[in-house]
């Protein structure tokens, strides 16, 4: 696309921020609204898979980003009988391929520098709650139904609870689920190179996930009705539950003395018929938000901001650009929508049936060759990727 284009961007987070930045780089306007009043390195550990790192290399920041973080060779999951469920070694799928933990804000502080740098002008404290579009321009509203500029098009990437979603007018749904994760970052060397879980049926999930450096990022699975509970009964009550379950979290409760600085984060899963409206397009967990059992949602969402960008640039205008992606990404994402949503209750549902299947058969999956390429396929993020060459052919 040789014109210069106005361009509306609605979320501060990985997919946003990244399509702001790119689209900037291809000589573009971008505004990028975000609600909040300040942006940071907040969150907490994620694994940053090789397709998030074919975007990032490609972009030329993955250096930057991988700086600090834990290479990890393997995901391993054991029962709380210490027998095994999975264990995937990147290097399987071909030599020099590795995972990454990273903590969140390392990614976010890097794009952050990026997308100011390359000149995107960044509107805090802003929400954008609905847009209105006609034949030649798209509108965001405020929340008092104030327009905020006319643009040629409208990235909405405002998360999983996208208040934008209301205004595409397109078939939807959201659940919510009913379990979700307490996090914290603390230090911990006791776990190195490896994604570590522990389950005990589909009650109890527990996991480690090294982010460089002697951080690491702990994870407690958590139905929503227990949470007050967990938090009323003290960090020693839930110390010594992790601990039971998992022995090499024991560090991560050294400096912990309250709840303060520990996280209760809830999940849903959104369906969206298309992400293509007119001038309005969606990205990343607005468009497709999903339980992270797969650790999948940072690299769909640097992929998708990666394909929405060079459609913008190749098609005839934004609204064909945004049909284009839609096209591009449909196969990829409701593949892993459908992994995660079928997975999900085999870890986090309270049913002893599902769990006793899921230890009878887990461990038997990656012997079958078959059976075991898709699901280090599915770990790398390569499930139906869109392109013409396989991960094996182009490495990051």
């Amino acid at each position: 696309m040789a014109d210069q284009l106005n361009i509306a961007v609605v979320g501060c987070g990985v997919a946003g921020a990244t399509a702001a930045l790119l689209l900037a780089r291809s000589g573009h306007r971008v505004t990028l609204f975000e609600q909040s009043a300040q942006v940071g390195p907040v969150g907490a550990g994620v694994l940053l898979q090789p397709s998030g790192q074919r975007v990032l290399k490609e972009i030329g920041l993955l250096d930057d980003v991988i700086a600090h973080a834990e290479p990890i060779a393997e995901i391993y999951a054991t029962t709380h009988r210490h027998h095994d469920l999975v264990r995937l070694r990147y290097a399987d799928l071909h030599d020099g391929c590795t995972g990454y933990g990273l903590h969140r804000g390392d990614l976010f502080t890097v794009l952050h520098r990026e997308l100011l740098s390359a000149g995107v002008d960044l509107r805090l404290n802003q929400p954008v709650t609905a847009f209105t579009q006609d034949a030649h321009v798209i509108r965001p509203m405020d929340g008092d139904g104030q327009p905020l500029g006319e643009f040629d098009l409208l990235i909405a990437a405002d998360g999983s609870r996208s208040r934008l979603r209301a205004s595409a007018h397109v078939r939807q749904w959201t659940m919510p689920y009913k379990h979700g994760a307490v996090w914290v970052v603390g230090r911990n060397d006791a776990i190195r190179g490896q994604l570590r879980q522990v389950t005990r049926s589909t009650r109890e999930l527990c996991g480690l996930l090294p982010m460089g450096g002697g951080r690491c990022s702990l994870f407690w699975g958590l139905h929503e009705r227990d949470q007050p509970a967990l938090f009323a009964g003290g960090v020693s009550a839930w110390r010594e539950k992790v601990v039971r379950l998992l022995p090499e979290a024991a560090a991560m409760f050294e400096r912990i003395e309250n709840f303060a600085d520990v996280k209760f984060v809830r999940y849903q899963h959104v369906w969206m018929s298309r992400w293509n409206v007119g001038r309005a397009v969606f990205i990343g967990d607005a468009a497709h938000a999903m339980s992270p059992h797969l650790g999948q949602g940072v690299n769909l969402a640097l992929v998708d901001a990666q394909h929405l960008c060079k459609a913008i640039d190749a098609a005839a205008d934004p609204a064909r650009a945004a049909e284009q992606y839609d096209r591009q990404r449909r196969g990829q994402v409701r593949a892993y929508a459908a992994v995660t949503f079928g997975l999900a209750p085999f870890f986090q549902s309270g049913s002893a049936l599902l769990g006793l299947g899921r230890d009878l058969v887990l461990p038997v999956l990656p012997k079958i060759g078959l059976a075991r390429g898709k699901m280090l396929q599915t770990l790398a993020g390569e499930l139906f990727r869109t392109g013409s060459r396989r991960l094996t052919d182009e490495r990051p």
